[in-house]
């Protein structure tokens, strides 16, 4: 059951023209991040997710209350699948370690990002759909 003020990750898709999902979305929460994670983040940082919720900043949430935020909500749908798939330990260790990898090399923080695999595909799949 959803805590007031969120709502489930196939309840979110839908609101914005996502048709639901039967891998089991509805045990991902959608949420404003708090504000200690929002202020963590910086600007620029629209969403995080975790094993069992995303965590969106204030103007995200607004835009997936207002259905325009669907191609946000397949991103981090493609890392609920990626943190099913790989686990607690083997999502973060690959996606820290291509991110370490990319520093490494001298990439900067937001070259170093965008080359985690991880992200890749996420960015690939849900402009795709």
């Amino acid at each position: 059951m959803a805590k007031r003020g969120e709502l489930d990750l196939g309840t979110a898709l839908r609101l914005n023209g996502v048709a639901a999902d039967p891998r089991g979305y509805e045990t991902v929460a959608v949420r404003e991040a708090p504000r200690w994670m929002a202020a963590v983040w910086g600007r620029g940082v629209a969403a995080m997710t975790l094993p069992r919720a995303i965590y969106l900043s204030a103007n995200a949430l607004e835009r997936v209350l207002s259905g325009e935020a669907r191609t946000l909500l397949l991103h981090e749908s493609v890392h609920v699948d990626q943190w099913r798939s790989f686990g607690r330990i083997g999502f973060a260790t690959r996606y820290l370690g291509d991110y370490l990898k990319g520093r490494a090399v001298g990439l900067p923080h937001h070259a170093a990002y965008r080359a985690i695999r991880f992200e890749r595909r996420a960015v690939d799949r849900s402009e795709a759909q």
